[in-house]
């Protein structure tokens, strides 16, 4: 019996090594065609035949509808076919069968998203790096790196590497995008005929992450065991409504519920000091798993419901879960709205002091601490704007603060920038409201969003809304002047002459 054993286990070793060898075959066979058709694409396109000799002008819809390739192999060969030009060591790690056609499109498509991408991508090291894969090839520019990605990690670890770069980069970026989301986030609440209420809206990332990890938290998708006589789940959007009416419900009175200042909705950051302090340690932050800027880090980590993580990477250990008195307590914060009874500190913001948010002027991650005269409340879009380039912030007494502006940011220290630095390009928060008020797009926004901050990811959508409020100032100008020529040229009804003394009047018709 033992003997048959042995014999059964060799039988199956032997298949699945013959399964192993036959799918290795026909993989690197594949990878061998696509590689031989990129090319050919490349060529194609590079002498116009797509559109002289074929009569298209996308690739992706002539391999689909003159060759019998599936819709993801046309779409990867003629995106990397389209951008060969621009990325070659790619191309050629795909041309040339080293990296799978899918890893190479992905990375194509992620790098030309942004010209910033794009420009750091084909910019050389000052030295060339060792691939991470084989220290004996030397990457001159991250492009390189990102093709040895490509040909040697699995998909997720070039994702990653991806991402990172990508969060490097933003930096202002992200802030400015978080500027124009809170201009554009909206929410309306209407009662309906049938007495149910209809909830529409747009939140910005930040707002609508808080609310998304509420929602999992509090209504997790339902299990397996969950199913009802027909074996249909619940559902998960009824769930959501009924977890919200539970936080509105429970709100200031259950230990439960959501908090402002408590913090009990909070998400996690992790980073290390140097990090945040703007070293450069070559590591990314990371916020509920995806990578983040330093500078939306540094945001982040001033006053939200985030809880920084701080590591030790050399050792991987988890050595500090926030910083104990990073966040001011509930005497100190009852203290600063005291002292700042009308709200945020930003000159003619009406936002109310419930709504603010307390920024350390020298900030906690540089040894800021949480003290009165450290903390200033801010409204959260006067406090995303401030951590922008260019802006300084000097308590003056308890409660008051004087807000400048500076165009110098990169070539003065803090001290510099402060008010009585000299410089004559310094401006204070009422001066450049001021300043932009004159453009008719910085008065569509409630928040005061000048034109000068609005992102290049959302410019679209922030155009589209100052079009439309511009349509909507020019119809009612309109209106006004139609208004106003009826007035003026409408026949007033003459007065009757009065009636002379002693007369009795129009005899009775």
């Amino acid at each position: 019996m033992a003997t048959d054993t042995i014999h059964s286990r060799t039988s199956t070793g032997d298949q699945a090594q013959t399964i192993r060898t036959l799918l290795d075959t026909a993989a690197a066979a594949i990878n061998t065609h696509h590689a031989a058709v990129l090319s050919s694409v490349i060529a194609m396109k590079e002498a116009n035949l797509h559109r002289t000799a074929f009569g298209y002008s996308a690739l992706r819809d002539l391999l689909l509808s003159q060759f019998d390739f599936t819709h993801r192999t046309a779409s990867d060969i003629a995106a990397i076919a389209r951008l060969s030009s621009k990325f070659r060591a790619l191309v050629e790690a795909a041309v040339s069968g080293r990296a799978r056609i899918d890893q190479v499109a992905y990375a194509v498509r992620q790098l030309d998203r942004t010209p910033a991408m794009r420009l750091f991508t084909l910019t050389p090291f000052r030295s060339p790096v060792a691939s991470p894969f084989d220290a004996e090839i030397l990457c001159a520019t991250p492009e390189h790196l990102i093709a040895q990605y490509c040909t040697h990690a699995p998909f997720k670890d070039l994702q990653r590497h991806l991402d990172e770069l990508a969060a490097n980069l933003a930096e202002e970026t992200e802030l400015l995008d978080s500027l124009g989301e809170q201009s554009l986030q909206w929410i309306e609440v209407a009662e309906q005929d049938n007495g149910m209420w209809a909830l529409s809206g747009e939140l910005s990332s930040d707002t609508g992450r808080l609310l998304d990890k509420y929602l999992k938290t509090a209504c997790p998708p339902p299990r397996q065991d969950e199913q009802d006589a027909e074996g249909v789940l619940p559902a998960q959007p009824n769930r959501h409504a009924e977890a919200l009416h539970q936080l509105l419900a429970g709100y200031g009175t259950s230990p439960e519920a959501v908090k402002r200042h408590g913090h009990t909705a909070t998400l996690d950051l992790m980073v290390d000091i140097e990090t945040l302090k703007g070293e450069d340690t070559g590591r990314t932050p990371i916020l509920e798993g995806q990578p983040v800027s330093v500078a939306k880090a540094r945001h982040l980590a001033c006053e939200a419901g985030v809880i920084p993580s701080v590591f030790d990477y050399e050792t991987g250990e988890a050595i500090e879960l926030g910083r104990e008195k990073r966040l001011p307590n509930a005497a100190l914060r009852r203290k600063l709205e005291l002292e700042q009874r009308e709200g945020c500190a930003w000159s003619g913001c009406s936002r109310p002091v419930a709504w603010t948010e307390a920024h350390h002027i020298q900030h906690w991650a540089d040894g800021g601490e949480t003290n009165a005269g450290n903390l200033i409340l801010l409204c959260r879009f006067h406090h995303g704007r401030i951590h922008t380039a260019g802006w300084t912030v000097e308590k003056t007494g308890p409660g008051q603060a004087i807000i400048t502006h500076h165009n110098h940011p990169d070539t003065h220290t803090e001290a510099e920038q402060a008010r009585e630095c000299g410089c004559s390009d310094w401006r204070t928060d009422a001066d450049m409201d001021t300043e932009h008020a004159t453009d008719e797009a910085n008065n569509v926004f409630p928040t005061g969003l000048y034109r000068t901050e609005w992102s290049d990811t959302l410019k679209p959508d922030l155009d589209s809304r100052a079009e439309e409020a511009e349509r909507q100032r020019a119809l009612a100008a309109i209106r006004a002047a139609r208004a106003k020529c009826r007035t003026r040229f409408t026949p007033q009804p003459k007065e009757p002459a009065p009636t002379p003394a002693g007369s009795r009047g129009d005899p009775p018709h």
